[in-house]
C-alpha cells in the first residue's frame, strides 16, 4: 500500500484527522453502523479533507435497505445544509449483497478546516 501516493492508516477511523488536508480520495470499508459511516464521510467532505470518497454502508439486520436509503438521504441533506455541491452514486453490487457502495465527488471548492 505504501506507494507514495496511497497512505494506509491503521487507526480509529472516527478519531483520525489527516495530517495533511489535501486528500484526493478517501476509501472507507468499516464494519460499523451505516449511519455512523455516512456521517463520518459527510464530516470529511464538509471540512474539505477529501475531494472524493468511496465507501460501503453495511446493510443492518433489520430494515436493511430502507435504513441505508435513509442514511444516504440524511447524508445528502447534511451536505446540502453545509453548502457542498456534490455528485452521489450508490450501487448495490451483485457480488456483495451485504452492503451498498457509495461514491461522492465534491463539485464545489471547500477550504480545509
Amino acid at each position: 500500500m505504501e506507494t507514495g501516493q496511497v497512505k494506509h492508516h491503521q487507526e480509529d477511523g472516527f478519531k483520525f484527522e489527516p495530517p495533511r488536508k489535501n486528500v484526493t480520495w478517501l476509501v472507507c470499508d468499516m464494519i460499523e453502523k451505516p449511519s455512523r459511516v455516512a456521517q463520518l464521510m459527510g464530516e470529511w467532505l464538509i471540512r474539505g479533507w477529501a475531494k472524493e470518497t468511496i465507501f460501503n454502508l453495511k446493510l443492518p439486520m433489520k430494515g436493511r435497505y430502507d435504513e441505508v436509503l435513509q442514511d444516504i438521504e440524511n447524508l445528502k441533506i447534511f451536505l446540502i445544509e453545509n453548502k457542498v455541491k456534490f455528485k452521489l452514486q450508490a450501487k448495490h453490487l451483485y457480488h456483495d449483497r451485504e452492503e451498498i457502495t457509495v461514491h461522492i465527488q465534491v463539485l464545489s471548492n471547500i477550504s480545509p478546516h
